[in-house]
């Protein structure tokens, strides 16, 4: 019931968040999200670990395209209402040296538990909130 009841919030929170960042300018919902004083116990990042597989599951079911933005911010607005400070890493990576094309890519993590996946290797951390 448990799991279901995270499910039910992810698909709510990714929604909020896909409309949060289409309609308003980014540096507006930066300003939303609430920062925390960091205390890791074991006890959130079991919590951190079921929202990211709530999260996951959710992505996989909802009819709208979801990027690890919205993933991201959507997981933020979940552990944030627990109180559970975590952290939104903003990264880059080159293709290659010879053209011009970028890859961003967003996550979050609580401690050392990733909420929502980095990705392939390579990503180089920009921005962190």
């Amino acid at each position: 019931m448990r799991e279901k009841a995270l499910f039910a919030e992810a698909v709510a929170f990714l929604f909020y968040a896909k409309l949060q960042l289409f309609v308003l300018p980014f540096k507006d919902c930066v300003k939303k999200l609430k920062v925390l004083p960091p205390a890791t116990t074991s006890a959130n990042l079991n919590e951190a670990q079921a929202i990211g597989r709530a999260i996951s599951r959710a992505n996989k079911l909802a009819f709208w395209k979801n990027r690890c933005l919205v993933s991201s911010f959507a997981a933020r607005f979940m552990l944030s209402r627990r109180n559970i400070a975590s952290v939104l890493y903003l990264g880059l990576r080159f293709e290659n040296d010879t053209q011009f094309k970028i890859n961003a890519h967003a996550w979050l993590m609580v401690g050392d538990v990733f909420v929502t996946p980095k990705g392939n290797d390579g990503y180089k951390e920009i921005f962190r909130l």
